[in-house]
């Protein structure tokens, strides 16, 4: 809990829209409690809920993998930051990221601070993996790297504010704002409170990091990027306490798609009902992490797919070509060639041989010449958010703390299994493959592959074959090229 405290207004005349605000007026901040670990108590039902989460964060982080770490990783550090970028209003797809990475001086601003915020993200990771506790310095080291890139506020990175702000409402006071954190004179010493809290061991680490995350946002601490760097902290916490040592958990992606639960959550944490808050946080982790599972599933089923097709050797560059483009989806001969360690004839042929089975082609990126780009891996990516938040037969999942919830993700961006599946048809098989051979390919189940199957047979899209099989009709290859061939399904 905490209490209201009043203060008044003085518009500032001289800053933008100050005008329009002439008149002082009474407005109430709210300044939450210091937290008190010992007061910490959950229902059974959130007990279950957070175990359930630590042990299926700890299966994954400990588990066999079937793809490289290291690449795994790096793609949900890539989801993650989009989604964490994506509630405050920063769009950017996966190609656009991708060749914001690749050649920052021709990004856009937005695409530029989705960058800054996977930087962010980074830096709160590896000082939860560093052996020294956390501190409000590092806290500043992430929100300097975050808006780096801010026109409007950058100037103030790495500095906690000095002014009251304000969340919802008009931009030139807090008039009619939705909530009003603490003001300015007890950021320090609310701040100094939360990182006392978030170096103890003591405390479940799901509820450790919800409650870190829900006192950083009540804080505010900063003019502006309070939200990310409010996520960043999860990690911080996972990676501290060694929960999360080698996966990442793409938890932004589920408080983005239930954006109303999310703040619901919140402001149940401001009214006290912080088991309310910690179960809706500990279902959101159990559902990103069982959703970077099928994942990484299908991740490994795309990359084998495409050594299967490529005719690629186990351990040769063109092997490792597969997994490394998905990494780097945007790149140059040069650029792939340093990456794998490879000659330049080596690289190229790699890449013409992955160019002949439709995965790479080569693209326009300002004045660079041969540019290539890796698509299926964006789409995949793209895909993943739909993936993480639907059930086998297409409809939205939920929350546990709710019977209606609703996706913030528009329906246009959302990928079908059917195209998942019209990709996944080998080339140039020597026979058709079964029900079996495609579910391993795609990453569904063998009962979803088949109702997909008479789906897609009934618009004449596939059709059975002798021995048992299935194969593409002509209608069926022609949308397959142009899936395979389409810039961005997206853009």
């Amino acid at each position: 809990m905490g209490r209201w405290q009043e203060a008044v207004w003085v518009p500032d005349l001289s800053a933008p829209g100050g005008r329009r605000a002439r008149q002082p007026f009474t407005y109430r901040a709210y300044i939450p409690d210091l937290l008190d670990p010992a007061a910490l108590s959950f229902s059974a039902a959130t007990t279950a809920d957070i175990a359930e989460a630590e042990a299926a964060i700890a299966v994954a982080d400990h588990g066999h993998h079937l793809v490289a770490m290291e690449t795994l990783a790096r793609l949900l550090l890539r989801s993650e930051s989009v989604a964490s970028s994506r509630i405050e209003g920063l769009e950017c797809s996966q190609r656009r990221l991708a060749e914001a990475a690749f050649a920052p001086e021709h990004a856009g601003e937005t695409a530029r601070q989705v960058l800054a915020n996977i930087d962010a993200m980074r830096r709160a990771i590896d000082i939860g993996a560093c052996e020294h506790d956390l501190t409000v310095d590092h806290i500043r080291s992430m929100h300097a790297l975050l808006m780096r890139e801010d026109r409007a506020t950058g100037r103030f990175a790495g500095e906690f504010r000095t002014r009251q702000n304000w969340i919802g409402g008009r931009g030139d006071s807090p008039r009619d704002a939705a909530f009003i954190p603490p003001p300015p004179e007890h950021v320090e010493p609310l701040m100094a409170d939360l990182v006392a809290f978030i170096n103890r061991d003591d405390l479940p680490t799901v509820a450790q990091a919800a409650v870190a995350h829900a006192q950083f946002e009540t804080i505010h601490p900063f003019l502006d990027g309070n939200g990310r760097v409010g996520r960043c902290l999860i990690h911080t916490v996972f990676a501290r306490r060694h929960l999360a040592s080698r996966i990442l958990v793409p938890v932004s992606l589920v408080l983005a798609a239930y954006g109303d639960h999310y703040i619901q959550g919140l402001v149940d944490f401001r009214e006290g009902q912080v088991d309310q808050w910690c179960g809706t946080f500990a279902s959101a982790a159990r559902l990103a992490v069982d959703g970077a599972g099928l994942f990484e599933e299908r991740l490994a089923a795309m990359i084998s797919r495409w050594r299967l097709e490529s005719e690629a050797r186990p351990g040769s560059h063109l092997w490792r070509a597969c997994e490394q483009t998905t990494i780097t989806p945007v790149f140059t001969v040069t650029s792939l060639r340093d990456d794998l360690g490879s000659s330049s004839t080596a690289t190229t042929e790699a890449i013409e041989r992955l160019e002949k089975i439709g995965i790479v082609a080569q693209v326009s990126l300002g004045r660079r010449n041969r540019v290539y780009l890796n698509r299926a891996v964006l789409r995949l990516l793209d895909d993943f958010e739909r993936d993480l938040l639907s059930t086998a037969d297409g409809t939205a999942g939920r929350l546990r703390t709710s019977a209606r919830a609703k996706t913030a993700i528009p329906p246009a961006l959302l990928p079908s299994v059917e195209h998942t599946l019209l990709e996944s048809f080998p080339v140039g098989a020597q026979s058709p493959p079964t029900t079996a051979a495609l579910a391993t390919i795609s990453g569904y189940r063998p009962d979803e592959v088949r109702a997909v199957l008479d789906r897609l047979a009934a618009d004449d899209l596939v059709e059975p074959a002798d021995p048992p099989g299935w194969l593409l009709t002509a209608k069926g290859h022609q949308l397959r090229s142009m899936l395979r061939a389409n810039e961005d399904l997206r853009d």
